[in-house]
């Protein structure tokens, strides 16, 4: 992950070079655009709506995890009053049940986490596609030549012209070592 940070970086760094150092550039200032898509998200009617399916699975699913858990402490305290009085055996029979109880819940929370991540990028994804289709638009339409997403800070929309990827690669290629 680090690894990619740093090539995003350094890319991004070889892009702004690129761009602020041309001398055509001088008369001609570049139009830069800036947008913030968790604020998007969180005030569009398409993204509310998204964001309150999502909570109201979470409730439920909260419910269901917080039953479970009531359920497992009712089982452990009960043990703990019982267990003086229980042999060794039974002593050990119930603290495996319990542990095997404890592994459940743990596994069903789990099991809820992955079912909540899956349900909110399968609410945002279509909404993200859609935002980005308009922030491209918008930059043909407007003739911006950068529009930035906040918090990420990579580029959403570039003129092709600023693309160095394919220059990039021919030169890595030439200094490639050869088998």
């Amino acid at each position: 992950m680090r690894m990619r940070g740093l090539v995003c970086s350094v890319f991004l760094a070889i892009i702004m070079g690129a761009v602020f150092f041309q001398t055509s550039w001088a008369a001609n200032e570049p139009k830069i655009g800036y947008f913030d898509i968790q604020t998007i998200l969180d005030k569009s009617r398409w993204g509310q709506q998204a964001i309150q399916e999502f909570n109201s699975r979470k409730n439920k699913v909260k419910a269901d995890i917080d039953v479970k858990a009531k359920q497992f402490q009712t089982l452990r305290d009960e043990f703990e009053k019982k267990a003086p009085m229980l042999d060794e055996a039974a002593k050990t029979k119930k603290a495996k049940e319990l542990l095997e109880k404890q592994q459940q819940g743990e596994k069903a929370l789990m099991d809820s986490n992955a079912e909540l991540n899956k349900l909110s990028n399968d609410l945002t994804a279509p909404i993200v596609d859609k935002i980005l289709k308009i922030v491209a638009d918008i930059g043909k339409k407007e003739k911006y030549d950068f529009i930035f997403e906040v918090s990420k800070g990579g580029i959403v929309y570039a003129k092709d012209e600023y693309n160095l990827t394919n220059r990039i690669i021919d030169e890595l290629n030439k200094s490639a070592p050869t088998k």
